[in-house]
């Protein structure tokens, strides 16, 4: 029976070439686009997902008020994962984890600097699945002599040599003996490193203190099996303010396996952040699904009259309504199958290229349950695709089927008109949504930064250059390649640091719990950046020594501490002491579509670790940077010169969204070719069933415009129905995509005309090309039989 039916559906498909090529391309496509999404999607629901214990691994995060608002936040002390071992037996295994250190590190004349790399404790290892190739945590590694490293670093250094047991020396001064070598670390982890070093080194170094109110590293811990995560963080709430009565901080255990995908703290939670751009994802690779398959039964549909008397005399020859339902389900599973071979090929094609859109290298590697998945999911495309017309074709009596009475069927377009209609309802509320993010974004890094990014370059203070300083300074602005040199805390696209318990003038105890952002600098700031100076002066060590203990407020800083004259105002944290000199614009450190928060800008009393300078810009970029090299190598011999132009570290804040808007703009794309795939099927079937009438009309006088016209118009009104049922849609989306940004364009009346226009034009291209071949075909041929 099963052959039967596939012999059947073969030779119908054989008989509909056109329809049947339109209908296969359609789900290809929908289907290409579909996988593409769920491959992405497997990587991202992946993340620290692949370790044996995952469900047993949590990360540590702290919980306080601030400013008025519940804030969470996964930085801990470095005293806390060792205490908090000790003092609860439900924790198996902890570990502390600071990783981004730069260090050079040097095999003979052999150098390779990295910033790929920190600090962890020895139940890293045991804790998460990263395979040890060879050596192994040992007493050398745990006493702070010892590295691990990974496995393509170990090449770099050694060869193909075996690294265990070789010396590494890290900058110019220490040395350290391989311990392990491990498996290069997957794409899909936040803890990819070069290398691992025990704190026991960082404590030799003066990195290690046991201040509770210092939050610098992350926290892990692996729970026992079987312990209830409500009751034990009830249990820890406390745990940071038994050692430290001054604060009022509680912690709580996140689950690992949703540290990346909940990335996003609101009011005190982890439930926004990547997950959007996943439920975003499976959202449109269901709709690319549903749009293929709405295609198909157009397409379907719309050889009704063709298909008809085949219905008939099929039934008037015994055939049951049951058995033509199967048969043309036989059918569109069939060609689900093509379309499933042609997309399999569109995928291998087409993925190393999507995966430089989303700049991850993505690989497909379902397994055998993923591709009984895949299939299943083909088999149903079918089914969906192919449920309509089976049904609707084998609901034709053949008694006026065969009398050619097809009145009822020729007037049965609403269906199918409906289909169309949403189908281009999803198209145009992609491009809606793709046209917002876009602009949204663009608005969002165009607007004001609070300082000058061209030109600007910084470079991290590493090997000599903090004990050569001065006399790297003066040599760069010699040289004329820099027209100013700032020394600063970190990089002025970067925080580094927060502190609360500050107090002034005025301020109460409340104030207290304000949480500052802190920025440092020793001189020039002001002018190196770029940026406005709106009362006082700049801070300048060399012209006023007394500025080591001097800072600057923002103008956001002013307003929260409520300082009507802030210039002369002493600051007060702890046992230091700042004075106020001046007041500058609010400047961009954090995220651009974050609310900008309070700052105060330190003299050098602040730990200071970046060196900006301005190009000179009467000279040539790569003038000025052969300049300054030579200088740095000059004071920095054993180091590399590395730089960063700060307007590329700044854009690189808007990196995740412009790929989320990419991938709509693709996606986009994809359904509107889908559905125009339809549109032309459609206009052809149109064209074919009209050829009389069209030659009547010609004969009597029609122009080959009216006739486009008049083959055109019911697809265009169908797309304007589309524009009015997407617009309520599209704005419920933009409204919650702009809300949640305290910066944004707002919903602009012109995407709206954009995008009508869009969809008009490309429906009525797709539905004119074969409209024109209608319209100028010679009328003696479609009249010749009357």
């Amino acid at each position: 029976m099963l052959r039967m039916y596939l012999k059947t559906a073969i030779r119908s498909l054989q008989r509909n070439k056109l329809f049947s090529g339109l209908n296969v391309f359609g789900l290809a496509v929908g289907m290409a686009g579909a996988i593409l999404i769920a491959i992405l999607l497997q990587y991202m629901l992946s993340y620290d997902r692949f370790h044996k214990d995952e469900d047993q691994l949590y990360v540590i995060s702290n919980l306080d008020h601030f400013n008025g608002e519940l804030h969470a936040w996964k930085t801990t002390p470095t005293i806390l994962g060792p205490s908090i071992k000790e003092a609860m037996p439900e924790i198996q295994a902890f570990t502390r984890v600071d990783i981004g250190y730069s260090y050079l590190f040097s095999v003979g004349e052999h150098r390779i600097q990295t910033d790929k790399g920190g600090y962890v404790d020895p139940g890293f290892f045991s804790m998460f699945s990263f395979p040890m190739l060879s050596g192994a945590v040992n007493d050398d590694w745990k006493s702070g002599s010892g590295i691990i490293i990974s496995a393509s670093f170990a090449k770099a250094m050694f060869g193909n040599e075996n690294a265990v047991g070789k010396t590494l020396r890290l900058d110019t001064t220490s040395y350290f003996k391989v311990a392990g070598v491990l498996r290069d670390m997957p794409k899909n982890t936040k803890f990819k490193a070069d290398f691992f070093l025990s704190w026991q080194y960082a404590d030799r170094q003066g990195q290690l203190d046991s201040n509770w109110e210092n939050n610098s590293v992350n926290t892990y811990i692996k729970l026992n099996e079987g312990t209830d995560l409500t009751a034990f963080n009830k249990k820890i709430e406390g745990f940071t303010r038994l050692h430290n009565r001054k604060i009022k901080t509680t912690i709580f255990a996140v689950p690992l396996k949703e540290d990346y995908l909940y990335n996003q703290e609101e009011n005190g939670q982890y439930a926004s952040g990547r997950i959007v751009i996943v439920r975003c994802l499976t959202v449109i690779g269901i709709l690319l699904l549903l749009i293929a398959c709405i295609n198909f039964m157009n397409l379907s549909t719309a050889q009704s009259e063709r298909r008809a008397r085949e219905v008939g005399v099929r039934k008037v020859i015994g055939a049951t309504r049951t058995r033509l339902i199967v048969q043309f389900l036989v059918e569109s599973v069939l060609l689900a199958f093509f379309a499933f071979i042609i997309a399999v090929g569109i995928v291998k094609l087409l993925l190393p290229a999507f995966g430089n859109l989303v700049e991850t290298k993505l690989s497909w590697h379902f397994g055998i349950g993923g591709w009984i998945i895949a299939v299943a999911v083909m088999i149903l495309t079918g089914l969906i695709a192919g449920s309509y017309p089976a049904f609707y074709l084998s609901s034709f009596a053949p008694i006026k089927v065969l009398k050619g009475t097809l009145g009822r069927i020729g007037r049965k377009v609403s269906a199918r008109s409906v289909l169309v209609v949403l189908q281009f309802t999803v198209a145009i509320i992609l491009i809606l949504t793709t046209i917002m993010i876009t602009q949204d974004t663009g608005y969002v890094q165009n607007r004001d930064s609070g300082y000058d990014r061209n030109g600007l370059l910084y470079t991290n203070l590493e090997g000599h250059l903090n004990k050569n300083y001065e006399p790297l300074r003066n040599a760069l602005l010699k040289s004329g390649a820099v027209t100013s040199v700032s020394k600063n805390m970190s990089p002025v696209t970067q925080r580094y640091t927060d502190s609360w318990g500050f107090s002034w003038p005025g301020s109460t105890e409340q104030d207290k719990k304000i949480d500052f952002i802190r920025y440092g600098t020793n001189a020039d700031m002001v002018g190196t950046l770029g940026m406005h100076l709106l009362e006082g002066r700049d801070i300048d060590v060399y012209k006023y020594p007394a500025d080591s203990t001097a800072a600057m407020l923002t103008e956001t800083s002013v307003r929260t501490m409520r300082l009507k004259d802030p210039i002369g105002a002493v600051i007060r944290r702890n046992d230091v002491t700042w004075h106020v000199v001046g007041v500058i614009q609010d400047f961009i450190i954090e995220q651009p579509f974050d609310k900008v928060a309070p700052m105060i800008i330190l003299g050098p009393a602040a730990y200071l670790q970046t060196i900006h300078y301005r190009l000179n810009p009467n000279r040539p970029v790569e003038a000025n940077l052969a300049a300054i090299k030579g200088i740095f190598n000059q004071f920095n011999p054993d180091y590399p010169f590395v730089y960063h132009f700060v307007d590329n570290t700044y854009a690189e804040k808007f990196k995740e969204n412009k790929k989320f808007g990419q991938l709509s703009l693709l996606f986009a794309g994809l359904t509107i070719f889908i559905s125009c795939l339809g549109l032309f099927g459609l206009i052809t079937y149109m064209a074919e069933t009209r050829t009389k009438e069209i030659g009547v009309r010609k004969v009597l006088g029609a122009s080959v415009a009216a006739i486009i016209g008049l083959l055109s118009k019911g697809f265009v009104r169908l797309i304007l129905i589309s524009f009015v049922i997407a617009i309520p849609i599209a704005l419920l989306i933009m409204d919650k995509w702009l809300s949640s940004s305290v910066y944004s364009i707002g919903i602009q009346w012109w995407w709206f005309v954009v995008t009508v226009l869009i969809a008009i034009l490309i429906g009525f291209l797709t539905v004119s090309f074969q409209a024109l071949k209608a319209a100028r075909a010679n009328p003696v041929q479609s009249l010749k039989t009357e």
